[in-house]
């Protein structure tokens, strides 16, 4: 490094770079603050040092929140390994999970879920032995989980998360109307949409996507939806399929499950998109190494399922 890299860094307060990174994390100047144990004006003032440093706003209003530019987004990756080096280098030493403490809360479709749970927790208990999992059902607010803490990573289908929120791949799944085997609707010979809306709904509220897309889809039709039955459960919702009264949009993954392949009958939906299952964390923890870890036990038994358990879309 130079003589003139060496003066520039030497005239930054490095700790502005600490607060950036988690400004841009957090979205808020009263959170960041909370976060690093400092007052509110003090951290508004570190902003406006930042925004001289790099001749940019860096953030914008956004309701009672900030809103990164996209100079703020960009400098965040570099931030984050800037950090996780600097924590390496004072501890020296590398993740090991056989010492590592802590609580990881997961949230995840449970059908999905319980066909690795086993695993996962072998997995854990021999490699992380000192770390608590805590699963919470999938809900339909997990972005705001996310964004307070309450969860540490989340699935969920491919909706635009905010941009302190990071996401990856990890299935693709196409949705089918299910009912069950003495439902009137397998009475109809190749059913349709219409044919699909003159039946009670049980509506999966853990896809809010693909049941905002049925009723677009009905509205534009002049259909009326009817739902008499909600739930974020797809074990629930499947048992409830069974009544023989509902018929309910579900991925079309549950039909290879042993407990309902008897039971319930499957009809494609013209024009249904595939859609994508994302593993959500926050930017927080993006460079958490025992999160890191987690992510990377869970993905590779996912993955294990897509090649053995779940049909390939």
């Amino acid at each position: 490094m130079n003589q003139a890299d060496l003066k520039l860094i030497q005239q930054c307060d490095l700790n502005l770079l600490l607060c950036l990174c988690v400004l841009i994390e957090e979205q808020s100047v009263s959170k960041s603050a909370h976060r690093l144990q400092m007052s509110q004006p003090a951290m508004s003032q570190n902003l406006k040092k930042l925004r001289q440093i790099f001749n940019d706003p860096l953030f914008t209003k956004q309701g009672q929140g900030l809103q990164a530019t996209e100079k703020a987004r960009n400098l965040l990756p570099a931030l984050q390994q800037w950090l996780q080096l600097s924590k390496q280098l004072i501890l020296h030493k590398s993740f090991d999970p056989t010492t590592a403490h802590g609580k990881i809360r997961f949230a995840g479709m449970a059908d999905v879920t319980q066909k690795f749970v086993d695993q996962l927790l072998a997995k854990v208990l021999i490699d992380a032995p000192n770390i608590e999992i805590e699963f919470i059902h999938k809900t339909s607010n997990i972005f705001s989980m996310l964004e307070s803490g309450e969860l540490d990573i989340a699935t969920g289908g491919a909706d635009l998360p905010p941009s302190n929120i990071h996401g990856r791949q990890i299935n693709a799944e196409r949705y089918v109307v299910i009912c069950h085997k003495d439902h009137p609707l397998t009475q109809i010979k190749q059913p349709n949409f219409s044919d699909f809306m003159m039946f009670d709904t049980a509506r999966y509220t853990a896809s809010d996507i693909v049941e905002n897309w049925i009723d677009n889809l009905a509205q534009q039709q002049h259909f009326t939806r009817k739902t008499s039955f909600y739930s974020s459960s797809i074990l629930v919702l499947c048992k409830a399929i069974t009544a023989g009264k509902h018929i309910a949009f579900v991925p079309d993954r549950v039909l290879s499950h042993p407990l309902w392949q008897d039971q319930l009958v499957s009809y494609q939906v013209a024009g249904l998109p595939i859609i994508e299952s994302m593993l959500y964390w926050h930017a927080r923890v993006h460079k958490d190494p025992l999160i890191q870890w987690f992510k990377g036990q869970c993905i590779e038994l996912i993955e294990d399922l897509k090649k053995g358990y779940i049909p390939q879309c």
